[in-house]
């Protein structure tokens, strides 16, 4: 990671810090649901499953997303992104920290494939999204 930001895993004890992104993106998720959800993430402690937040020094919530470990066809183990929410600042670099979270998810559970799932589904925008999803498929492609 940077300086500037570290990844959190959340857990139902540090769920209540990432609901002020979770409402930001979507305010008719209550905090009961947001809970309820993270509680059936966390359930059996799983370490194929989890949710991660990324935050600044300050302990302000940036980035948060879910991940699962899990087989493509080919039994390669592939770490597999959704429920990714990225509050955007000018010049914070957030983009940058999210990809190496991810980046250092994968390596530590030896995944020779990551993706990430569509954030948002609408039926009229063909390519409606989130703009750190957009960025990282055109930094995979790049490489």
């Amino acid at each position: 990671m940077n300086e500037q930001f570290q990844a959190l895993p959340i857990d139902h004890q540090h769920a209540i810090v990432a609901y002020p992104l979770v409402f930001m993106h979507d305010a008719s998720i209550t905090t009961d649901q947001w809970l309820r959800f993270v509680r059936r993430r966390c359930r059996g402690s799983s370490p194929e499953t989890g949710l991660i937040a990324i935050r600044d020094r300050r302990g302000v919530i940036h980035a948060l997303f879910s991940y699962r470990i899990d087989n493509d066809m080919r039994v390669r183990k592939r770490l597999s992104i959704g429920d990714l929410i990225v509050a955007h600042l000018p010049g914070s670099r957030i983009d940058d920290a999210v990809s190496n979270v991810i980046a250092e998810v994968s390596a530590q559970y030896g995944c020779q494939i990551v993706t990430i799932e569509q954030p948002f589904a609408t039926r009229h925008a063909r390519h409606a999204g989130c703009p750190t999803a957009e960025a990282l498929r055109r930094h995979r492609r790049v490489n």
